[in-house]
């Protein structure tokens, strides 16, 4: 039997109330049907044993500095320790880039805006995480931060005018991300559910 896949909110306690509790809820049933496996919730701040099934690393609406960097170092040792295949997606990407050593910036230190909405994005690299995706995709976006310094043995997939690292790739780590929001698609914009398709077929 196939290991579960756990999913991670990495959310500030302060910032799950009900609708966005329901939300995470929503977001693990369609990783589940995607899987075609069990999919199993926790919050990061319980997130001290990870694996062996894949893991997925939520959003955050949280500024970092809510965040307590211990509770955050925990977080990585445990996904370090896991040894296991990681989708990181948008503060779950930025966390997969501190974690190897990288570097995360406001977009508003560079004097860029935030992007938000669907948008599309230019696909640099369609190994992997975005194969078989158009050279231009739409994706839905919703971020303030970016990475500004790329881990070691990381590549970068795709990129937009206002941020060059949309999503990464170190297959070495079995570690992918993005810093849009791919479990936010529908019928007329389908290219986050392939990539969340895609992922669960590296990680078997």
């Amino acid at each position: 039997m196939e290991a579960p896949v756990t999913f991670v909110v990495t959310e500030h306690l302060s910032r799950l109330g009900k609708k966005r509790t329901r939300r995470y809820e929503e977001v693990r049933c369609s990783l589940e049907e995607i899987a075609g496996r069990p999919v199993r919730s926790s919050h990061y701040l319980d997130a001290d044993r990870l694996g062996p099934g894949p893991i997925v690393l939520s959003g955050s609406g949280a500024a970092w500095e809510t965040h307590d960097s211990a509770d955050l170092a925990r977080l990585g040792e445990a996904v370090r320790a896991a040894d296991a295949p990681v989708l990181g997606i948008c503060a779950g990407l930025q966390l997969l880039a501190g974690f190897a050593g990288g570097r995360v910036e406001p977009m508003a230190a560079a004097g860029r805006p935030p992007e938000v909405g669907y948008l599309s994005l230019e696909v640099t690299d369609d190994r992997d995480l975005l194969a078989g995706l158009p050279g231009r995709a739409t994706v839905f976006q919703d971020h303030r931060d970016e990475i500004t310094e790329l881990p070691p043995g990381f590549r970068v997939l795709a990129r937009t005018p206002g941020c060059e690292t949309q999503a990464i790739a170190a297959p070495e780590r079995r570690w992918w991300g993005t810093q849009f929001h791919p479990e936010r698609f529908d019928a007329d914009h389908p290219d986050g559910g392939r990539i969340l398709a895609n992922f669960f077929e590296l990680a078997d």
